[in-house]
């Protein structure tokens, strides 16, 4: 086998004393020592400065400065954890805070109101419509031109707040109050001295310019419940010409015990969309009764006469639309 020279031997010798080298080189570096006097004298020599690297003093300082480094450690891990629990414990504060006593604003729909004006004093009910919720507060916004904004603040129910909330706000515009609006969406509330509905004001909410759009057209329809009061449907749109129609066709055939209730239904929902679309003159309903095809139309010239007024001014007034479903429910 092949001797190692002493140059080798002598680089490895530091490996070999720190149990670095393999098994292999331990036996080559230990074969050559014992036969070579000087690399056997080296090799001594490095193990006793090995061992005595540090006096005692310096010893006790190093295993004072590794200590110290322990307990530095230690302390920062520490300090990081107590850091870390204080963020979480921050963050459930902020939580507890918004969630049980600020609460966010409400969106239009979560929370209901009844509204009572006295001369210059509006006096205000919020109740939300879950039961697990409560209102927090009230926020009121005055304009100089009679329009009064309310917007509600809901949390969780909690001892520190329980259910609706009452508020009365005191107005200071010389102007007479015409409108109430609440919550984000602006919807009406209050216009002229009458209490909007929550349902008039959704279905209002869905009114348009023009016949002929699909999507809108749909909205309108959705508003009014058509397909759950009577039955999936199509739709035809008369947009060629003036005047302009609107038809609707009942994919399946009604039920002859329901028709009373069914025409009740048409003539109601024909006469609202007629004040909700600004250009449409007339709406049609196509549908089948025990095999046979009836149709039924309604205009928007006899129902400015029944009403009194012309129903396209309900395109502008929440509260004329509630005056002209109210005229409709009594035909």
């Amino acid at each position: 086998m092949t001797k190692l020279p002493c140059e080798i031997v002598q680089d490895l010798l530091p490996l070999y004393i720190d149990k670095l080298t393999s098994d292999v080189s331990n036996a080559e570096i230990e074969s050559h020592v014992a036969e070579c006097p000087t690399c056997q004298g080296l090799l001594e020599t490095m193990k006793k400065d090995e061992a005595g690297a540090f006096s005692p003093r310096e010893a006790a300082a190093e295993k004072k400065q590794i200590d110290f480094l322990k307990k530095y450690r230690s302390r920062v891990k520490v300090i990081a954890l107590a850091v870390i629990l204080s963020v979480i414990v921050l963050i459930l504060g902020v939580l507890v805070t918004r969630t049980y006593l600020i609460g966010e604003k409400s969106e239009y729909g979560k929370v209901t109101y009844s509204i009572e004006v006295v001369g210059k004093d509006v006096h205000v009910t919020a109740i939300p419509v879950d039961g697990k919720d409560a209102v927090s507060e009230l926020k009121f916004e005055e304009s100089s031109d009679g329009f009064l904004w309310i917007t509600s603040c809901i949390v969780k129910e909690s001892p520190f707040h329980q259910g609706m909330k009452m508020a009365t706000y005191t107005l200071t515009s010389d102007e007479p109050l015409t409108m109430i609006f609440a919550d984000e969406e602006r919807a009406i509330l209050w216009e002229d001295g009458e209490t909007i509905l929550d349902q008039t004001w959704r279905v209002w909410g869905t009114k348009i310019m023009y016949v002929g759009d699909m999507s809108s057209d749909i909205r309108v329809a959705g508003a009014l419940e058509l397909q759950d009061k009577i039955g999936a449907f199509t739709n035809e749109i008369e947009t060629e010409k003036e005047p302009y129609g609107w038809t609707i066709i009942f994919s399946e055939p009604l039920d002859k015990k329901l028709e009373k209730y069914y025409r009740s239904e048409m003539r109601k929902a024909g006469y609202e969309m007629i004040a909700l679309v600004r250009n449409l003159d007339h709406v049609t309903f196509r549908y089948t009764i025990d095999g046979e095809e009836f149709e039924e139309t309604y205009f928007a010239e006899e129902a400015t006469k029944g009403f009194g007024q012309d129903v396209k001014d309900c395109w502008t007034s929440v509260k004329l639309f509630q005056d002209y479903v109210r005229w409709i429910d009594t035909i």
